[in-house]
C-alpha cells in the first residue's frame, strides 16, 4: 500500500500516550524521514515497536529506502514475534538491510532506530546510522543518550560525520542492539534534524517539558525556529503508560505511520531468508575495502516530483483512517 508522504505530520496514538511527528524543515523540499509504530497483540510475547528511519539524500532514493527499510523491518518482526526481543531486533535489522541492499545495491540507504517494548516492561533499543534514542528516568530529572552515531567521529574518534554503516550497506552491517535499564521510562527517537542543535539546550528543553507530547512539539518548533536545515522527526512515549495497550489480546497487528492506522494480516511465510545474526558480531573495522568505499555523508537532495509521491509504508494490507488527522 502506498500513499503520499506529508511534509508535516503529527499523530497522537495509543490512548494519547504516544506521539509520532515529522517536519520537512525550512530548507528541504522533500521529507525523507519515516516514523512508525507497530503493535503486536496476537502473540505469546505481545510487543510495541517504535521505529524511525532517515533516508540518505546524498545517495539514491533516500525516502524510498527509508520506506522499504521500515516496512521490511516490521514484516520481519511479525515473522519472528515469538522470539526474545534482542534476537527479534537483530534479525529484523538484518532483513531491512538486506532488502534495501538487494534493491539499490549499496547506492541507497537509510538510518534505522527502534525501541521495542514487551508486556513484561522489557525495553530493547536498536540503532544503525545517526538517528538517536534518548531516555528520561521516571521523575524527568536525568536525560540519557542510549545510542552512538555510526559515523567516523563517534565510532573511531575522527572528525568526519560520514556514516560507516547504514541500512542498505550490505553484508558488513553490525546491528547495535541493547536492553536498557528499567529505571528509564520516557523515550525519544530523533532524526538528526531534531537534535542537531546544542546538546545542553536539547536536554533542558526535554527536562522542562514534563511529558512526551509537549516535548515533541517543542523540539520540532525549535528545530524549525533555528533554521530547519534538515527534516526533523520524533517518536516519543512513556513505557509505564503503554503497558495496558499490550494487554488487549487477540487484536490484529497494527501500524501507525504518521497519518493513518493500518491493520496487518499476518503472512510470515512470505518473509524469506530470515537468518539469525552471528553469535559474535564481526568487528566493524574488518569490513572489506569495497564496503568502506560506501561510507556516505548524509546530505539531503532536493525533491524530485517522483520522490514526492513515495509511500510511507509499502505493505499490502487493509487500512482504515488513523486516530488523529495529520496537520497539513
Amino acid at each position: 500500500m502506498a500513499g503520499t508522504v506529508l511534509q508535516r505530520s503529527r499523530q497522537v496514538l495509543l490512548d494519547d500516550q504516544a506521539i509520532i511527528a515529522s517536519d520537512v524543515g525550512v530548507l528541504r523540499t522533500e521529507n525523507q524521514d519515516r516514523v512508525s509504530v507497530l503493535r503486536v497483540n496476537d502473540s505469546s510475547r505481545p510487543f510495541l515497536c517504535f521505529a524511525l528511519s532517515d533516508g540518505m539524500g546524498g545517495m539514491k532514493d533516500g525516502g524510498q529506502c527509508a520506506t522499504v527499510g521500515i516496512a521490511s523491518f516490521f514484516s520481519a518482526l511479525l515473522a519472528t514475534s515469538e522470539l526474545e526481543p534482542q534476537r527479534k531486533l537483530h534479525i529484523a535489522t538484518n532483513v531491512a538491510n538486506e532488502t534495501v541492499y538487494n534493491i539499490w545495491q549499496g547506492r541507497g540507504g537509510a538510518t534505522l532506530s527502534a525501541v521495542l517494548i514487551e508486556g513484561s516492561r522489557s525495553v530493547h533499543v536498536s540503532n544503525v546510522g545517526d538517528s538517536r534514542v534518548y531516555a528520561l528516568d521516571g521523575r524527568w530529572t536525568k536525560l540519557s543518550r542510549l545510542t552512538v552515531d555510526d559515523n567516523l567521529k563517534e565510532a573511531f574518534g575522527g572528525a568526519d560525520k560520514g556514516l560507516v554503516q547504514f541500512i542498505g550497506i550490505g553484508k558488513s552491517l553490525v546491528p547495535n542492539v541493547q536492553q536498557v535499564s528499567a529505571d528509564l521510562d520516557s523515550f525519544f527517537i530523533t532524526s538528526d534534524g531534531a537534535h542537531y542543535f546544542d546538546e545542553k539546550i536539547f536536554e533542558q528543553l526535554l527536562l522542562s517539558a514534563s511529558e512526551p507530547l509537549r516535548a515533541t512539539d517543542r523540539l520540532l518548533a525549535l528545530a524549525r525556529w533555528l533554521g530547519g536545515p534538515d527534516n526533523a522527526s520524533v517518536a516519543a512515549f512513556s513505557v509505564s503508560h503503554l503497558l495496558n495497550t499490550l494487554n488487549k489480546k487477540g487484536s490484529l497487528p497494527t501500524v501507525w505511520s504518521g497519518h493513518s492506522q493500518l491493520h496487518l494480516q499476518r503472512t510470515p511465510d512470505k518473509i524469506a531468508n530470515v537468518d539469525a545474526p552471528p553469535s559474535e558480531p564481526a568487528d566493524v573495522q574488518a569490513r572489506p575495502p569495497a564496503q568502506k568505499q560506501r561510507t556516505a555523508t548524509k546530505r539531503k537532495s532536493k525533491a524530485s516530483k517522483k520522490a514526492a509521491q513515495d509511500g510511507q509504508l509499502e505493505i499490502k494490507i487493509s487500512s482504515d483512517e488513523g486516530e488523529d488527522a495529520a496537520d497539513s
